[in-house]
């Protein structure tokens, strides 16, 4: 189960990422390394995505990525994995291997060419098939809220602050968590972090380095 859950959250990491060209990197042999950390500032592992192959345009692509999660020691906390992220005419799914693991249909949050500070960016309700579990994830709230030059250990960055607040069913469970992303032209996502209902953070992702 702990790897399903994290394959999902690598999954979910790319999945506002899908839009146009201008905020999100789409070029082939591209290696983004992220920081995870949990609930306290400690680092709680590491994770490498490598853009092994990219096809298509205007929103409608086909990647495939090689997925390296690591521990907090930098050792491979399960072996690699290869994922291949489909979206087409607001219907996406995924390919661990060569395992049909999740599908997701329905309005897929995607992220626009264009943004600005104000802008809201669409919502609705997402289904999500995941290993036999369905669940439905609804976008409750998904606004640009801020810009910000952003400094990370990779480097510096223009970014806008994206934030989407979304309510999620399964298993007779009902959370509720929002979500910062600050995203870059040409790299897609740069620093992430999640909230419960309660506000308080649960998880945040930091990048670290390009090659």
């Amino acid at each position: 189960m702990k790897r399903v859950c994290t394959l999902t959250f690598l999954l979910f990491s790319t999945l506002s990422l899908l839009a146009q060209r201008p905020y999100f990197c789409i070029t082939e042999g591209a290696t983004l390394e992220y920081e995870n950390y949990g609930q306290t500032e400690n680092v709680d592992g590491y994770f490498r995505m490598h853009i092994r192959e990219v096809n298509g345009t205007d929103g409608n692509y086909t990647v495939t990525y090689m997925m390296y999660p690591f521990n907090p020691d930098h050792t491979p906390s399960f072996d690699p994995v290869e994922m291949t992220v489909a979206i087409k005419d607001g219907a996406m799914s995924a390919m661990f291997g060569s395992v049909s693991l999740m599908e997701v249909s329905g309005e897929v949050p995607l992220i626009p060419s264009r943004l600005a500070v104000g802008q809201e960016l669409d919502g609705g309700l997402m289904k999500i098939s995941a290993m036999g579990l369905n669940f439905t994830s609804e976008v409750l709230s998904h606004k640009v809220i801020d810009r910000e030059e952003l400094t990370t250990p990779a480097g510096t960055f223009k970014c806008y602050i994206v934030e989407m607040v979304t309510r999620t069913n399964v298993l007779m469970q009902q959370s509720v968590t929002s979500t910062r992303q600050w995203y870059s032209r040409g790299i897609g996502s740069v620093k992430s972090e999640t909230y419960d209902d309660k506000g308080n953070r649960t998880s945040s992702q930091l990048l670290i380095n390009i090659d």
